[in-house]
């Protein structure tokens, strides 16, 4: 939320009218799209409002540790991403003195489309002891701060010996610290020894930053986690969420988005390039080698009479088994799709990045001899028989230009072939 514009509605109130509670959390709400934050009276206590009248969006981050807002950052993209999204981070208030607030996203409102538009969380204080100087007895102090979060968070130095782990480590583990801490981690866990550990703790070190990486859990079965390795004055901190849910989640969005994309390229009926595809395919296939070398039109002779004869299912399934027959002629250099109705475009790619392909009279008498076998169908078979025009690349012609000269070549050849043809049925069942 560091980087969102500021709140358009400067009058609005700023604690809002959100249920009053008796918890020692207080509850946040953030209007993504209007960039609006609001929180109830606890919250605003924690934030130390007092009587500032200004945004509550301005007044907290005017409070932020301008340390922690790469913190900020990554707990929104997370609570964008998914619920349980959690973070510590520090607070400056009115009187200078540093606050550590624990916040965590608990749901998440999505806009028509899609897209979060309101993400709701809790905030608390997570103050160290009372009486110890921050610089003092720091085990005690990040101990208690790190036992109240959901994150596993482990400390290991550069030699990989454990000095710390949190309370949500520990049941990660199966473990109690004392069983671990002090010891080298392949020791204490030997599970560890040549896992992801040791290629986190390496990248870390090597790179004295922060390396991260979603792997199988190795304690917890069929469990998939999130692991951050941060390289920090002579120690590596390592923290892990389970992420299982949302890896399953968005692992179905993208299956579901890459049949999405897949089916709008593909014609429905007969599985090749529909037209918006062929087109961008012949385009970008032309930007990156050259031109064609030349386009056919091709399409199915009496068609209709086949549909008019035998019914549209029939008809359905000769266009399946047609397309089929053509695209298995079609080499590595052909764009072949269905341009529309029983018509297809085949353009041909005369020298490609796999190499040379064959001329077009090669395979518009290949094509003619792949489709001529009859067509079994319920109860029977149809023969078909197809008509080719092509259009030669002349050197100066456009994609459209090609496209118009197959198509009048095409009528000219049904013409020919029409006048050269007995009269017959389109097959018989």
């Amino acid at each position: 939320m560091v980087d969102t514009p500021h709140s358009p509605f400067g009058g609005e109130p700023l604690v809002s009218d959100m249920a009053p509670h008796a918890a020692s959390i207080g509850i946040t709400r953030f209007h993504i799209g209007t960039s609006y934050l609001e929180w109830d009276t606890r919250a605003a206590a924690i934030f130390d409002v007092g009587h500032d009248d200004r945004p509550a969006l301005d007044i907290w981050r005017s409070r932020v540790h301008p340390d922690d807002t790469a913190v900020l950052r990554a707990l929104y993209g997370d609570a964008c991403a998914s619920i349980g999204a959690e973070r510590i981070y520090r607070i400056i208030d009115r009187g200078s003195n540093i606050r550590h607030i624990l916040t965590r996203s608990v749901s998440i409102e999505h806009a028509p489309d899609g897209s979060p538009s309101v993400l709701t969380g809790v905030v608390s204080l997570v103050e160290p002891p009372t009486g110890l100087h921050v610089d003092l007895m720091p085990d005690v102090r990040w101990s208690r701060i790190l036992d109240c979060v959901s994150l596993g968070f482990a400390i290991v130095d550069e030699a990989m010996v454990l000095r710390y782990i949190n309370n949500q480590t520990e049941r990660h583990l199966g473990v109690s610290r004392t069983e671990v801490v002090g010891r080298h981690i392949h020791e204490a866990l030997p599970v560890t020894r040549g896992s992801y550990f040791d290629d986190l703790h390496r990248a870390a070190v090597a790179t004295r930053g922060e390396v991260t990486r979603v792997v199988q859990a190795l304690f917890i079965p069929d469990r998939t986690l999130e692991v951050t390795a941060n390289y920090i004055d002579g120690v590596v901190a390592i923290s892990f969420r389970d992420v299982t849910d949302f890896a399953a989640t968005t692992g179905s969005l993208l299956e579901a988005y890459r049949e999405l994309l897949v089916k709008s390229r593909v014609d429905d009926l007969t599985g090749v390039l529909n037209r918006a595809a062929l087109l961008e395919r012949i385009e970008r296939t032309t930007a990156e080698t050259a031109a064609p070398a030349a386009v056919m039109f091709i399409d199915l002779d009496d068609f209709k009479a086949i549909n008019d004869t035998y019914g549209h299912l029939v008809g359905d399934e000769v266009l399946r088994t047609t397309a089929a027959r053509l695209v298995a002629v079609c080499d590595s250099g052909t764009v072949f799709g269905r341009i529309g109705g029983d018509e297809f475009v085949a353009a041909i790619f005369d020298d490609t990045l796999l190499g040379r392909t064959r001329s077009a009279a090669d395979i518009e008498r290949e094509m003619v001899i792949a489709t001529s076998p009859p067509i079994d169908v319920v109860d029977g078979h149809v023969s078909v028989s197809i008509s080719i025009g092509v259009a030669h690349n002349t050197g100066a012609s456009t994609l459209e230009e090609m496209l118009t000269q197959a198509d009048t070549a095409l009528y000219k050849a049904k013409q020919s072939a029409a006048s050269n043809r007995t009269d017959r049925a389109p097959g018989s069942p």
